[in-house]
């Protein structure tokens, strides 16, 4: 008594020291005998037991809690220490409040020692622990947080359901815990109540989150040892439910066919417990995956992919709760909750059934799809056995394949676009026709509407379908199906603007297909036509002439295959879109159009090697009687640009005209003098490109032009040319030389006449020397 007395001296040391005398005296030399703790226990209830604080320093507390554990340890398992178990509670009831860190942490290890120490009867006493133990759960220190959830474990032990009720919420908020020994320890106490507790049968759904969580763990350990422990249970629970799973046993020993070799597939055990618990965790887990918590939802995403892999099939009556839960959780902006979705909706697709899916999810996405219904249906494609989903995959790709879906700017659905057309190729075979024209289909309008932001969607992503369908070639791929989009897409093309997705697809198709233009000549022009008409959408005109000249620069392989058809192709494209779209009307846009058309034209005109543009004289004839007025006509616009590509226009046009023998002394007269003129211009190019042109023009012509009664028309000729023979740049100068040269051909006797005579008159003696010079030369061959 008188050392106990030393407990309330108010001098610390000698209350440390009488501490240090009573813990030497009754652990280490008295014997067991209540008859001491009859004295100690109420001291240590007196001075740390009390809701009022008599101990005031923590270190004193500190000796006097492990005074307390070095008791309850040497009288564990003894009727003595049973009497004190209402004073144990009481005092560490207080203690595991304490503000001292050392003393919380001490005091929940003195919860496990009592418990193990007084098996039998500490149920009587456990609930009143739980409320002050969860207080832990969050303090700042990890090993108080890990003790107090040791010490839940063992006080739910000898607890009755209300108390695992009370403490399975915050226990599993320690499964988002940054440290892995705490979510660690959640493993271990969960793994022990799901074998030992003894009304787990009743309580499974609550306790299986937390362990099934760690089986996905960013730490191996923890993923690890929970693999471990929940392979015991469900062994135990596999045992213990013998009879009942005696025929899974016997008969169900090999994996079901086509099994993810990358899985490991959980013993019988733990996938009947959670079978025979799955409606239960499903429903909590399509709440949970909703949370605004960002770590809930990434452990709800990792447990749904555990409970997929276990539950297999026995989810099929779920997934209808599930779904909705699960497209919001994909569009996610963790990316690991959306990984966690794509593996889970994997999962499910292997073991529950197509058609169940399929018409879930389907309907869905036909509703309005966002990028969350395709990472989930992208999944379920994926992880589908191939002899399974392949009969389905024209009905998917139908419905994915919509215009609604597909023909969508937003970039995080074109990416999902592309990665459910990745899961189905693994999927496809080459007699799905179908299914590949579905496939082309929404890459061509991935591509043509493809985001800023989505630049490495370009045309290489028909590579693997072109290996897929096993064409030889991405010109065979486009052969197949570009005829049938083309068609689609032919609707009003009249009305479409530049962001119209059918005026995207068509641009892409005009300038990727390559020999399949050629192939579709007819259904290309009478799209062209329409949509280059002159009161179609400004804008949209400029950029579909600018797709087809980018075109016609690859002609030779456009046409290689379909040279029948170019000139009726042509003869619709000058008729019906070139002349209408050179004929002048006023404003700056149509000026524009007509430079744009002009320069479409020259493109299209252009002659290559192998391909006849023109079947017959005749034809070209025609097309020249219409152009010819409307090129001259635009020598005199405002845009230096439509005036230098009208001569060059002409030029094309007459060469085309003379290799078929249509090009006459009238076309003759009727052109030279408007390019004449073009000596005149204010813009230097034209006037160059005019002087270049020249030649092309009088070369070869007709011999009705070389008579003496066109002698004024050669004087006209001459005349402009000597009048710019004195030009300051060298170059003019040059080129005159060599209109002149070609000009001699035709009357040589005027110009050595002319240059005779106008040679006083010109600076530029040199160059009329040379002119004589060359005259003379001629004279003499």
């Amino acid at each position: 008594m008188y050392c106990l007395n030393g407990f309330r001296d108010k001098t610390e040391v000698v209350r440390e020291q009488a501490i240090k005398f009573m813990h030497f005296l009754i652990i280490d030399k008295l014997p067991l005998n209540d008859f001491y703790l009859t004295y100690v226990c109420p001291v240590l209830v007196e001075r740390v037991g009390t809701l009022e604080l008599i101990e005031e320093s923590e270190e004193i507390r500190l000796e006097l809690v492990k005074f307390l554990q070095a008791i309850i340890l040497k009288y564990s398992n003894s009727e003595q220490l049973k009497p004190f178990l209402n004073d144990c509670v009481v005092i560490l009831c207080q203690t595991i409040t304490d503000k001292h860190p050392a003393i919380k942490e001490l005091s929940c290890k003195c919860v496990t020692d009592l418990a193990e120490a007084l098996p039998r009867d500490f149920h009587m006493q456990a609930e009143n622990l739980i409320k002050p133990i969860v207080s832990c759960f969050g303090h700042q220190r990890f090993r108080v947080r890990v003790e107090a959830i040791r010490a839940t474990g063992e006080v739910i032990m000898h607890s009755s359901y209300k108390g695992l009720d009370e403490v399975v919420g915050p226990l599993a908020e320690k499964l988002f815990d940054q440290i892995p020994l705490v979510r660690r320890t959640v493993a271990q106490v969960a793994a022990r109540w799901l074998q030992d507790y003894r009304d787990r049968y009743s309580f499974f759904h609550k306790i299986l989150p937390l362990l099934l969580t760690g089986l996905n763990d960013e730490v191996e350990e923890t993923r690890n040892e929970s693999t471990q422990l929940w392979e015991k249970v469900g062994l135990q629970y596999q045992k213990e439910n013998e009879k009942d799973l005696k025929d899974q046993i016997d008969f169900l020993l090999e994996l079901p066919k086509h099994y993810p070799t990358e899985l490991k597939r959980p013993n019988l055990g733990c996938r009947v417990l959670v079978q025979r618990n799955v409606g239960k965790l499903a429903k909590a887990l399509s709440y949970e995956l909703t949370s605004w918590q960002e770590d809930v939802r990434v452990r709800c995403s990792q447990l749904l992919c555990s409970l997929a892999l276990h539950a297999e099939d026995g989810l099929t009556q779920n997934l209808q709760e599930l779904l909705p839960a699960m497209y919001s959780a994909a569009r996610d902006d963790d990316q690991r909750v959306v990984v966690n979705i794509f593996r889970a909706s994997e999962i499910m697709g292997f073991f529950i059934p197509v058609k169940t899916w399929q018409q879930l999810i389907l309907p869905v996405v036909e509703d309005g799809a966002h990028f969350g219904h395709l990472v989930v249906l992208g999944g379920f494609i994926k992880g589908a056995p191939l002899e399974h989903v392949t009969g389905c995959l024209v009905e998917i790709t139908k419905v994915i394949s919509d215009d609604s879906i597909c023909y969508t700017r937003k970039k995080k659905l074109q990416t999902e676009l592309v990665k459910c057309c990745d899961a189905i190729s693994e999927k496809i075979s080459k007699s799905d026709p179908e299914v590949g024209f579905h496939l082309f289909k929404i890459l061509i309008s991935v591509i043509s509407l493809r985001d800023p932001e989505n630049s490495h969607l370009t045309i290489e992503l028909l590579e693997p379908l072109v290996s897929t369908l096993q064409f030889s070639g991405l010109d065979c791929l486009w052969g197949a199906y570009v005829g049938r989009l083309l068609g689609h897409i032919q609707n009003e093309p009249k009305s479409w603007l530049v962001t119209t997705p059918q005026r995207c697809i068509f641009e892409t198709i005009l300038l990727h297909s390559n020999s399949a233009f050629g192939e579709n000549l007819p259904k290309i022009g009478e799209i062209l036509a329409q949509s280059l008409h002159p009161e179609a959408d400004p804008e949209s005109r400029l950029k579909t002439f600018w797709a087809l000249s980018t075109a016609f620069d690859n002609k030779s392989v456009i046409f290689r295959k379909s040279s029948d058809l170019v000139t009726e192709f042509f003869e619709k494209l000058i008729s019906e879109i070139f002349v209408p779209s050179l004929v002048w009307r006023p404003g700056l846009t149509a000026e524009a159009l007509r430079t744009m058309a002009a320069s479409c034209l020259l493109c299209a005109l252009s002659p290559i090697q192998g391909v006849d543009l023109f079947k017959s004289g005749a034809v070209l004839r025609q097309l020249c009687d219409k152009l010819a007025p409307l090129l001259i006509s635009l020598m005199e616009d405002a845009s230096f640009r439509s005036r230098q590509l009208a001569l060059e226009c002409v030029t094309v046009l007459k060469k085309h005209a003379s290799g078929l023998g249509i090009w006459t002394n009238d076309d003759l007269v009727k052109l030279y003098p408007e390019i004449l003129k073009r000596l005149d211009d204010p813009t230097d190019k034209v006037r160059v490109c005019a002087l270049k042109i020249l030649p092309e023009i009088f070369i070869n012509a007709p011999e009705a032009f070389h008579e003496a009664h066109f002698k004024a028309h050669h004087e006209l000729i001459i005349d402009t040319l000597l009048t710019h023979f004195d030009d300051d740049d060298q170059e003019v100068r040059d080129l005159v030389f060599d209109v002149l040269k070609v000009i001699a051909e035709i009357n040589r006797d005027l110009v050595f006449s002319k240059i005779e005579r106008h040679q006083p008159l010109l600076c530029n003696k040199d160059g009329c020397d040379a002119v004589l010079n060359y005259l003379n030369e001629l004279k003499l061959d």
